[in-house]
């Protein structure tokens, strides 16, 4: 070791550029033994066996989770006892929808806006769903319809400030009391399909307000005649308006109609939606939820 020591002292340059060019060459055999390397973790040898290449442990696959698909569920506001931002749960159809889906582990997102825009942005694919409407030959064509979510009665209340009346209907419909007067109906809730026919007839004169407490304080100020709606509703928005005194109602109901979820005709797989809707709605009832959601939204069970 020192006479190479020696060696190497006493060539001067040439012994510097024969060392360089020696450390040069290692670092190309160093480059070439490490690109024939096996990566780190590809061999697990065994400890009694010096040739006992293992393969290393594939990972196991994870089902990846569902897409967002962006489609909320929406409804309105201001229809007591069946949905509002404000009640609990958001109301008896918003607390039984959701509980509907989750039975078979749908969840969504649910806004609150007003009804037409909510209607129509369900038409259009926007949305997944809306709720609860009444079924008529319009919506027919633009949406599907569930299962009824609830039956209930409408009833006529009338303006005390008006001379009209409600003798009930027959079986020519008992429609004339409607004649020459003017009713209301907020702006996205459907007119009974009678009724509708005597707007379209210029036999009634129809005011779309934007919601229902300002058609209950239009029939109690005298400046529409009269308002049918279920009698849910009917009962919560007259007793929030204060103005009970100044509003009658009638006797006899106008007709029984059911409540729905709609899905729209132009969302991927609206069929499929109603059906499990469906599934879940009717386990609610088998198990006695549906009845307690009823009675715990102050709504009358069914017979």
């Amino acid at each position: 070791m020192g006479a190479r020591s020696t060696v190497m002292a006493g060539t001067g340059g040439v012994a510097r550029r024969r060392w360089r060019l020696s450390e040069a060459t290692l670092r190309l055999i160093m480059a070439g033994l490490l690109s024939c390397a096996v990566p780190a973790g590809a061999w697990a040898v065994d400890a009694g066996s010096a040739a006992a290449p293992a393969p290393a442990p594939v990972p196991a696959m994870v089902p990846a989770p569902a897409p967002y698909t962006g489609l909320d569920l929406v409804t309105g506001s201001d229809y007591a006892p069946y949905t509002g931002e404000d009640l609990p749960g958001g109301g008896l159809v918003t607390d039984l929808v959701r509980r509907a889906f989750a039975v078979s582990g749908r969840r969504y997102d649910l806004r609150f806006m007003p009804w037409k825009r909510g209607y129509d942005g369900v038409v259009a694919g926007r949305f997944l769903a809306t709720f609860p409407y009444v079924r008529t030959p319009e919506r027919e064509r633009e949406v599907l319809f569930s299962d009824p979510v609830i039956e209930v009665r409408q009833f006529v209340y009338l303006s005390n400030r008006s001379a009209m009346g409600f003798h009930g209907r027959d079986d020519t419909g008992g429609l004339e009391d409607f004649h020459g007067r003017t009713i209301c109906q907020p702006v996205g809730y459907a007119l009974p399909s009678e009724l509708q026919t005597l707007v379209e007839q210029r036999l009634l004169t129809r005011q779309t307000p934007p919601d229902l407490g300002a058609c209950v304080r239009m029939v109690a100020t005298g400046r529409a005649d009269v308002l049918v709606i279920d009698e849910y509703s009917g009962a919560a928005a007259v007793a929030g308006s204060g103005m009970a005194g100044d509003i009658r109602v009638s006797e006899k109901p106008f007709a029984a109609v059911t409540l729905h979820l709609v899905v729209g005709r132009a969302v991927p797989g609206a069929e499929a939606t109603v059906a499990t809707f469906n599934d879940g709605l009717k386990a609610l009832k088998q198990q006695g939820i549906y009845r307690e959601l009823l009675a715990g939204h102050t709504v009358r069970p069914p017979p």
